[in-house]
């Protein structure tokens, strides 16, 4: 997978080009959720609880945590605890090296709860 980096070419550097690519980053993320649920995003979100959207949206799309949160209508604050608790109990990795965050254009950790992607992030960490 190569989504740190296609996530990153959607960063625009500022103004409506800016607020754009956000939404259509919205998008893609909720469309990957669907796909790979069969939900529509408003059966997704009466589905499940904050935690288990949280787990779910990274197991799908390795981002940072603001921009999943944005994706899932967590607030950023509970999506922050639901990324701790997983921490804690060996469920979520996130990359050393922060990345510019596609959402808010700051330097950030990106994060996943596949496992399939754990080596990669991990290696990630350690090779880059």
């Amino acid at each position: 997978m190569n989504e740190l980096t296609s996530i990153n070419s959607l960063i625009a550097s500022s103004g409506k080009k800016q607020g754009k690519d956000k939404k259509i980053l919205i998008q893609n993320i909720r469309k990957a959720i669907e796909k790979e649920t069969g939900l529509t995003f408003i059966q997704f979100l009466k589905k499940y609880d904050q935690v288990s959207r949280y787990r779910i949206g990274l197991s799908i799309f390795t981002t940072t945590n603001k921009t999943i949160c944005k994706a899932l209508n967590i607030p950023t604050e509970a999506g922050t605890r639901r990324k701790r608790k997983l921490e804690k109990d060996s469920l979520l990795v996130s990359t050393q090296k922060k990345k510019v965050c596609p959402f808010t254009t700051y330097r950030a950790k990106y994060y996943t709860t596949n496992q399939a992607l754990f080596n990669k992030i991990i290696n990630y960490k350690t090779n880059k």
